[in-house]
């Protein structure tokens, strides 16, 4: 019973945020369909990639759920330093266990399915939102391989600066993305990706604009990176951070996102948690 009137309380108090995070700050001027210009870095938003970066699932005990709970609801404050966070290879976890790490968050959860192998092993990724995602798309790319798109709540800043250089103030700033996700792990998915009549290009005709962080075998990013540039030559992939078995990769059209910085930390047994900057 107590953990039932933990979720309703948990939920009711996501209601009561929604408009404070929708209401105040959804601008047309600084949102991506008014893009004229290439990405400044005077427009960031911090998106969070938890991963082993192994062949590894990333919950394999107590111990680790106790980490990552530690991290989600200390070092990110819950809600309060996040919008977006990617727990890569959840794909084994007990939904118990991540659903009380959503409850002590007051977080939206969602699954990215990434890969199936032999029709009964899945991968995949839970992500977490501070407003529930208004769309939850997966697109076969090639055997065993998934790309999934959402459209969640971005959340940003802009900072105001002088000739100087000085920081004058900052604004908060909030919009829905075309956000995406994959794990590639063979030639045979990236080509898939890739060419006139591939995934890419019907995702991009989809949207323009979509922002894809993802995973890639770290001896197939150089294959990514040519499919991509052959594809179509205004989008490139971000190399973000490599790990031993995996690379995470940022792509976007370079009209509309910026790479800038990652800062790892380490969230405990062997789990890192990368902080993406990216900027528009």
């Amino acid at each position: 019973m107590k953990n039932i009137q933990k979720y309703l309380a948990a939920l009711l108090a996501l209601a009561m945020a929604a408009p404070v995070f929708t209401g105040c700050s959804d601008d047309y001027e600084y949102s991506l369909s008014s893009v004229v210009a290439k990405p400044s870095d005077k427009f960031n938003a911090r998106i969070q990639f938890v991963s082993r970066l192994s062949d590894g699932a990333l919950i394999t005990g107590d111990a680790d759920y106790t980490a990552l709970n530690n991290y989600m609801v200390n070092t990110l404050k819950s809600r309060e330093e996040a919008w977006l966070t990617v727990f890569d290879r959840s794909d084994n976890a007990n939904l118990d266990k991540v659903m009380q790490i959503s409850i002590n968050t007051y977080r939206w959860t969602a699954f990215a399915f990434n890969g199936l192998t032999n029709r009964t092993t899945y991968k995949g990724s839970t992500l977490f939102f501070n407003q529930p995602t208004r769309s939850v798309k997966a697109t076969a790319c090639g055997k065993g391989c998934y790309v999934t798109g959402f459209s969640p709540l971005m959340e940003g800043t802009r900072t105001d600066k002088d000739e100087n250089g000085t920081v004058t103030g900052t604004v908060d700033i909030a919009y829905d993305i075309n956000f995406r996700t994959v794990r590639f792990e063979t030639n045979e998915q990236i080509n898939a990706f890739g060419g006139e009549n591939g995934v890419m290009n019907t995702l991009k005709r989809e949207n323009m604009n979509m922002l894809m962080i993802g995973t890639v075998k770290n001896d197939l990013l150089g294959a990514l990176e040519s499919a991509v540039q052959n594809t179509d030559g205004s989008f490139k992939v971000y190399n973000v951070a490599s790990g031993s078995a995996y690379t995470i990769f940022m792509l976007a059209e370079e009209r509309f996102w910026g790479f800038t910085d990652v800062a790892p930390i380490s969230v405990g047994n062997g789990i890192e948690a990368y902080t993406i900057n990216v900027m528009w």
